[in-house]
């Protein structure tokens, strides 16, 4: 049977979603509880934290990883353990690029949130009118219009035989009541605003939104607004050419694990969206959430609006906010994000506000994320936050 547009469409790229989705794609919140202990070094929390992620890193299969802490607003730590390359014996370094998957979503809410301040869009616009004329295009398929998109989606959606069916489970773009929001806090699925369900497929539309309404490339609107401001010369997107070849050329290997338990080489091809695909380095991640805790590129109401739980249609707080993760911890607000291309590489980012603390982690295999279920939205399950958290913070997590 010939596969429809949207099959074809999602089958060349779609895989990557998975990953993102993996943890808990339609549950609406997780338990608090947590499997994974760290014990506090409170003589030298900074030598403490490393050994502990030497610990981790060799536990969960992770060849090479990078890691900073920043404490108001300094790097305390920014540190490279393990290989980016295996094979030539390259050792990851804080300088070290790696694809960063869904902490794009962080990048892509800034620019959408930027948009919203300018007047060129508000949350609540239709994604039906703001899209009615896109052209939706992966690689050779094209599909021109929001609507003709949407039926192309639902048939897919009911094909039983189509591996990546769930993906579109429930979205009833035909109502034309879904909004800028529900796809911005995950909420665009069954009733659109009654509960989250984690979906990086539809979370990259807004790149399209994003495009529409301002007459430039998601790629250009990163570069003008945050990469360049910030002088991000590690990342990708990048604001010249010289700058993007020398970052792919020493961007880390990724790995996955092997027969016989060892790492081979493996390969995660991310299309840029604003849900994922940006390249970078913890060094330029640390320029970003600087310049977010200094308003420097959304204002502080913008930032808290984005830093607060979405309520559902009927006042159930959610842990999603608008591109963020958010939780309360012991009184205190967990702001957070998480990345996973399965059996390729894995991110986080964790920010304690009101302790003026964050950290930064990438790897090059996807053992910092996968086997936690991050999706569900409860950080506490990561044992490198805990580690971070027991370390640097307060707000020390135990378990029975």
């Amino acid at each position: 049977m010939k596969k429809s547009y949207i099959q074809n469409f999602m089958s060349d790229r779609i895989s990557w979603f998975i990953g993102l989705l993996m943890g808990c794609l339609l549950v609406s919140c997780a338990s608090q509880s947590s499997p994974v202990s760290t014990q506090p070094h409170a003589k030298d929390p900074i030598q403490g934290f490393k050994q502990e992620i030497e610990r981790l890193q060799k536990k969960y299969n992770i060849p090479g990883m990078s890691v900073a802490v920043l404490e108001q607003h300094n790097v305390i730590i920014a540190e490279g353990f393990g290989y980016a390359d295996i094979e030539n014996k390259i050792p990851a370094t804080a300088d070290t690029p790696y694809n960063i998957a869904s902490l794009t979503k962080t990048f892509g809410a800034a620019i959408l949130m930027k948009l919203v301040e300018e007047g060129q869009l508000d949350l609540e616009d239709k994604m039906a009118a703001l899209l009615k004329d896109t052209r939706f295009q992966w690689d050779r398929y094209t599909i021109d219009g929001y609507e003709n998109a949407c039926k192309e989606i639902k048939k897919a959606s009911r094909d039983t035989s189509f591996e990546y069916a769930f993906l579109l489970k429930n979205y009833r773009c035909e109502t034309r009541r879904i909004t800028v929001k529900h796809h911005l806090t995950h909420t665009a699925q069954g009733v659109p605003g009654d509960a989250y369900r984690y979906n990086g497929f539809l979370f990259g539309f807004l790149s399209l939104v994003a495009e529409e309404v301002s007459g430039k490339t998601f790629a250009e609107l990163l570069v003008e607004n945050i990469i360049k401001p910030l002088n991000m010369t590690r990342t990708v997107p990048s604001f010249n050419n010289n700058i993007r070849q020398q970052v792919l050329a020493d961007r880390s290997k990724y790995y996955k694990m092997g027969f016989g338990r060892d790492f081979v080489p493996s390969e995660y091809p991310v299309k840029l969206s604003s849900s994922a695909g940006m390249i970078s380095t913890v060094l330029d991640l640390a320029k970003f959430d600087v310049a977010m805790d200094r308003n420097l590129i959304v204002s502080e109401a913008t930032k808290e609006l984005m830093f607060t739980p979405n309520m559902s249609n009927n006042g159930k707080s959610l842990p999603y906010g608008l591109g963020w993760f958010v939780q309360n911890h012991k009184g205190k607000k967990l702001v957070w994000h998480y990345g996973w291309a399965p059996k390729a590489y894995s991110s986080l980012i964790l920010k304690v506000p009101e302790e003026e603390v964050t950290l930064i982690l990438l790897a090059n295999s996807d053992g910092a994320s996968a086997p936690f279920r991050l999706g569900s939205g409860n950080v506490l399950r990561s044992p490198f936050a805990v580690a971070f958290l027991n370390l640097f913070t307060d707000l020390k997590v135990t378990h029975k």
